[in-house]
């Protein structure tokens, strides 16, 4: 009786802006049918974010805190994993703000949906400035991100993965542990698997969280140059795609690159600047609807957001193709 009811793992490296932000709201949860505690693996951070955890320890003996000096979040998450007592067992982002009911509310969806193994909420993307408000609502949208559903802030069913997702703790026994050859994409990875296995994930837009996103240009490369990079050792360890979505940039600009050497090829230059065009017109005219807002300076960022999410992914997944060798796997085989 005296075992928490759920186990949040909240996984920081150098967060020093967002992890009181963060720790407050996980404090803060409501209408939990029992305790909670959380637990901090930290990679070992060399800003301020040790000691304000520190000073959390001090007032609230629910939250404990961990070192992780591998610094990434797979092995993070496995330390967690492995020191939680929880019934259930959530994985958290120091990024991200938690309704006040996200907890609560992920234990009625799971216990209500007896054939889903994780469950969890939409993400809420928040920016915090213009490009940031940009690359949220680029975020948010299916000209930005497809079909993922984890994206837009109202869909209710069956998914491919949650952000922050809450798990049975049975899924240790069923799945396992996450993979800590994966850098990124390790919980794709890990909620394929679970799906693999048999089981379902779950969303629900009554579990509301708030990811704040990348603000600049340079931050939303990186991040989304990654996710393309390592979408090609899943690819190599599980030998399909996540899904067709996970493809598509790299493919469309392959095709763009191959018009443009035909169009100089055969010397007729509009056929190499046809598709490019088109795609840009898209793009411009998909911000129109901001502009009706007056946010115009908003506005402006979208496209150029929209952008560096296709094209960043794209690049990243053409590195990826000379990283990673199926030998890489062999070992979880």
């Amino acid at each position: 009786m005296n075992e928490p009811l759920v186990s949040l793992i909240v996984c920081c490296y150098n967060e020093e802006k967002y992890i009181e932000k963060c720790l407050i709201s996980l404090l803060n949860q409501e209408n939990i049918l029992g305790e909670f505690e959380i637990l901090v693996i930290d990679g070992m951070s060399n800003d301020r974010t040790r000691s304000i955890v520190k000073n959390f320890l001090q007032l609230d003996s629910r939250i404990k805190m961990l070192d992780n000096p591998a610094k990434v979040k797979p092995p993070a998450v496995n330390l967690g994993f492995r020191a939680s007592k929880g019934k259930y067992i959530a994985i958290c982002d120091a990024h991200t703000l938690y309704d006040k009911n996200y907890f609560s509310n992920s234990i009625s969806i799971i216990e209500s949906h007896p054939e889903a193994w994780c469950v969890g909420g939409p993400i809420i993307s928040i920016g915090e400035s213009n490009f940031g408000r940009a690359n949220a609502l680029a975020m948010s949208s299916p000209i930005g991100v497809g079909n993922a559903k984890h994206r837009f802030s109202e869909y209710e069913g069956y998914a491919e993965m949650a952000c922050f997702p809450l798990f049975r703790r049975e899924v240790l026994d069923w799945v396992g542990y996450y993979d800590e050859f994966f850098d990124i994409n390790h919980d794709d990875e890990y909620c394929f698997r679970l799906r693999k296995a048999g089981g379902k994930v779950f969303l629900s837009p009554i579990a509301k969280s708030y990811y704040y996103v990348r603000n600049s240009i340079k931050g939303l490369f990186r991040q989304y140059f990654s996710y393309g990079y390592w979408q090609i050792a899943f690819l190599k360890k599980h030998k399909i795609p996540i899904s067709i979505r996970q493809l598509i940039p790299f493919l469309f600009f392959s095709v763009i690159i191959i018009l443009l050497f035909i169009s100089i090829i055969l010397k007729k230059f509009w056929l190499g600047l046809l598709l490019p065009l088109v795609y840009v017109s898209i793009l411009v005219l998909s911000s129109i609807p901001i502009l009706f807002k007056k946010e115009i300076r908003v506005a402006i960022n979208f496209p150029i957001a929209v952008f560096i999410l296709h094209f960043s992914y794209a690049l990243g997944f053409f590195f990826g193709l000379f990283r990673f060798s199926v030998n890489d796997f062999k070992r979880n085989e």
